[in-house]
């Protein structure tokens, strides 16, 4: 009874302020599942830590408005699809960006549409109104009028309110910036001149007309000059980068008005997809939680799950890893992402698209499988299978 006693007075080993010991890497995954979700983020976590943004964009090259009325019945469709997605795509951050394709049956054209968010309360509505009227303008008229073009803009615009109100707020501070700049540099190419009697308009119809009408002035391109990023190593916040996102916010808010003009080109020549059509959206697939991190959760293992044993990548990619780790505490900084409280995965819309096609055995139009999307897809996107089918590629990764 006294050995029990003194055992059970014996001071515990361990204690709540004890390290925390990682679990041992040695430990199996045994659940199928979830073995398989781990080894799926595992890559996107790691390049996330990297860095999200690799390289320029890659666009396809628009064609004018000249060029529609000329444009193969292919290509034009496919213009179509891009301009909706783009009008549908009503906010800035990345929660409403959609993607469309159109689904042909033997009664009728089916859009079916999808997004970040779910796109059945705001974007289905709009964008059945928004075909509607194309097919009355389409087919009381042989070719498209600027009154015609003007009220589809207005259209466009007062649904696409608050990215265009998000970017008015984000380009006043830089066209200040821009001012001091120019007045300290005192540049001679009536740069300064310009920017002072450039307005900002509250109305959200003025504003997109006035960028949209200097999209191809001299004062756009003495933003791309004064946009090229000098040989020397800059921080985001140089000055150079100031005239490129003027130029970009510019382009972003007069798009409206051309992409109007667009919509209104193609249906004319489109009479078949509106005639009789539907639009339909695709359910949001609900959010899976990002695996936690375990004992194999490491830099070395993770490289060895992502490429085969005898790939002649393997010893580089693992040398190139640890050399960042001991200059920028990869491993700390890898596992951070997984401890956040409010991680956000999802499923990007265009995939969303090609998944629900493929689910369904629905048939692309006209055997023609393309996605459109307001956003270029990211880099992961273009190696799914889709890559055949995405026209804009951003090289960004999540």
């Amino acid at each position: 009874m006294a050995k029990r006693n003194k055992r059970r007075n014996k001071p515990s080993n361990s204690s709540p302020s004890t390290e925390y010991s990682p679990p041992s890497p040695n430990k199996p995954r045994f659940d199928t599942q979830q073995r398989r979700l781990t080894r799926f983020y595992e890559p996107l976590v790691l390049l996330y830590t990297l860095g999200s943004t690799r390289g320029e964009h890659i666009c396809a090259v628009l064609p004018t408005q000249v060029s529609i009325s000329h444009l193969p019945h292919k290509d034009l469709r496919q213009r179509f699809l891009s301009e909706l997605a783009y009008t549908c795509d009503y906010d800035k951050g990345g929660d409403t960006v959609t993607a469309i394709s159109l689904d042909s049956t033997p009664q009728r054209h089916v859009f079916w549409v999808a997004s970040n968010s779910c796109p059945k309360g705001k974007i289905v509505p709009f964008l059945e109104l928004l075909l509607v009227r194309l097919r009355h303008m389409s087919t009381t008229a042989a070719q498209s009028t600027a009154e015609e073009a003007e009220e589809i803009a207005a259209q466009c615009i007062g649904f696409a309110t608050p990215r265009i109100k998000k970017y008015r707020s984000l380009l006043s501070p830089l066209l200040r910036r821009c001012l001091e700049y120019l007045a300290i540099t005192e540049q001679q190419d009536g740069m300064f001149d310009y920017c002072a009697s450039l307005h900002i308009p509250g109305n959200p119809v003025d504003l997109c007309r006035i960028a949209y009408e200097n999209r191809k002035s001299d004062f756009m391109r003495m933003l791309a000059r004064l946009s090229v990023e000098p040989p020397y190593k800059s921080n985001r916040d140089a000055i150079h980068n100031v005239f490129g996102l003027i130029r970009h916010y510019i382009g972003r808010l007069g798009h409206h008005f051309r992409a109007a003009a667009a919509l209104l080109s193609c249906a004319l020549r489109l009479p078949e997809l509106l005639h009789d059509f539907q639009v339909h959206s695709i359910s949001t697939p609900p959010k899976s939680a990002l695996p936690p991190a375990d004992g194999k959760t490491r830099l070395k293992s993770i490289v060895k799950r992502m490429l085969s044993k005898d790939s002649p990548d393997l010893d580089r990619y693992t040398r190139a890893l640890m050399d960042m780790d001991a200059k920028y505490q990869l491993s700390r900084r890898f596992l951070e992402n997984y401890s956040d409280p409010n991680p956000k995965p999802r499923v990007h819309a265009e995939i969303q698209v090609l998944e629900h096609f493929y689910s369904s055995k629905l048939s692309f139009a006209a055997g023609d499988p393309f996605i459109a999307c307001s956003k270029p897809a990211c880099f992961r996107c273009l190696l799914r299978p889709a890559r055949n089918i995405i026209t804009d590629v951003a090289t960004y990764l999540l």
